[in-house]
């Protein structure tokens, strides 16, 4: 999910409902009702084992969210010390962490069929997308796949039938194109997935902010939590959609990290309907606060849930909730700078993403080894807040000069 210019999701109801409906009869774990904002709290003791982790085999027909100087490699090798953590990712990352340059000159006239899932964000990841593919001289077809699952297979029997070089698609589970999947594969076509919940394996070739890299996600938001608590205890509330899964691994590392920190924090789960996003979400959270006045901290599933969300809460009385997400939009970075409750943003660069996905295809179609560019711990990460954001008017990098470092990687201008 990322990034700039469109800040509301607007789907329809009938079509949005018979994805999500599809994703709610195999989903691994269990959902609000979404007609009420309530939803049962869990405490998390200090003693309590890490969540297990979550199955993203594709057993389920879930969409992830389109959905963001350090790496994902803090996870492992951070202090244990919340705010050091915290401090180290609040450092603008420098480099894509890739430094092997292409072995030979990447080959030209390629062509990419780009599965744009259904939602704003994605198509403005297609430019990135577009951008980068440009510059070794090869073109994107976009394909839209909608947000059914009807449409969503059509968008990829369509890529089977172009018979293209590649295939990139983000934000949609396996389990709605898994035969095209395995057709794609056998005809040897790589296929890049990014934000998804599903791992890059069984016809994948590469992906990016996939499981173990929302469940760092989670670990920041939570320490970040732990770092500014201000000596009051954490009681945090995940608003998520059931049908995006990999806003449930980001809730499993908040939880987790919380657990490992804190015998007194509580974390409890608010899942609400994908159409209430750009709609009645500012109502549903704070009916949800109203009745939960414990609950200080909220995740945001991802930057379209927070228009309105900072005036709702101050009109209500609840201005002294604190509201941390994953990503960036003008509208996000200037209640960022403004201070209106959130305070706090994390995550992957998805336009970095989209010019690692063709430095991956570049690296294939040349013989270069790709083990820096599928590092799951060599994502850029980058923690802002208003002491540190870059800007409150338009998208920016989270690696300033990105781009450039591509194109010296790949031997042009």
């Amino acid at each position: 999910m990322t990034f700039t210019r469109t800040t509301r999701i607007v789907l329809g109801i009938t079509s949005a409902a018979m994805v999500f409906a599809a994703a709610a009869c195999s989903s691994d774990s269990s959902s609000s009702d979404s007609s009420s904002p309530a939803a049962a709290s869990t405490t998390v003791p200090a003693t309590s084992a890490a969540p297990s982790s979550v199955d993203s085999s594709g057993s389920s027909v879930s969409p992830s969210a389109p959905g963001s100087g350090s790496t994902a490699a803090a996870s492992s090798s951070a202090s244990d010390d919340p705010a050091t953590y915290i401090a180290g990712l609040m450092q603008r990352p420098t480099s894509i962490n890739i430094t092997d340059p292409l072995s030979g000159p990447a080959p030209k006239g390629k062509t990419i069929d780009y599965i744009q899932c259904g939602v704003p964000a994605c198509e403005d990841n297609g430019d990135a997308l577009e951008a980068a593919a440009q510059t070794l001289g090869w073109t994107v077809n976009r394909i839209n796949d909608g947000l059914t699952a009807e449409t969503i297979k059509s968008a990829w029997d369509q890529a089977v039938s172009n018979k293209h070089d590649a295939v990139i698609t983000s934000g949609t589970s396996r389990a709605l194109y898994e035969s095209e999947l395995q057709e794609l594969a056998a005809a040897k076509v790589p296929v890049i997935n990014l934000t998804t919940a599903d791992d890059p394996v069984d016809g994948y070739a590469a992906a990016y902010g996939y499981g173990p890299q929302w469940n760092t996600q989670g670990k920041i938001l939570a320490d970040y939590m732990l770092a500014n608590a201000n000596g009051e205890t954490v009681h945090q509330a995940s608003v998520t959609v059931s049908a995006y899964k990999n806003l449930g691994l980001i809730g499993d590392g908040i939880k987790a990290e919380l657990a490992a920190h804190c015998a007194d924090c509580t974390t409890d789960v608010l899942d609400v309907p994908v159409t209430s996003i750009g709609s009645d979400l500012p109502t549903r959270i704070v009916s949800y606060l109203t009745t939960h006045p414990e609950v200080n901290w909220v995740y945001l599933g991802f930057k379209d849930m927070a228009p309105g969300l900072p005036a709702a809460l101050d009109a209500a009385g609840l201005s002294k909730v604190k509201l941390v997400t994953i990503d960036q939009s003008p509208i996000v970075d200037s209640y960022i700078a403004n201070g209106k409750s959130l305070v706090m943003s994390a995550g992957f660069d998805v336009h970095e993403m989209m010019w690692r996905s063709v430095d991956y295809l570049a690296r294939t179609w040349t013989n270069t080894s790709t083990d820096q560019n599928t590092d799951p711990d060599g994502l850029p990460l980058f923690v802002f807040t208003k002491d540190n954001i870059p800007s409150t008017t338009e998208y920016f990098p989270y690696v300033e000069d990105f781009d450039a470092q591509y194109k010296a990687l790949w031997g042009v201008s």
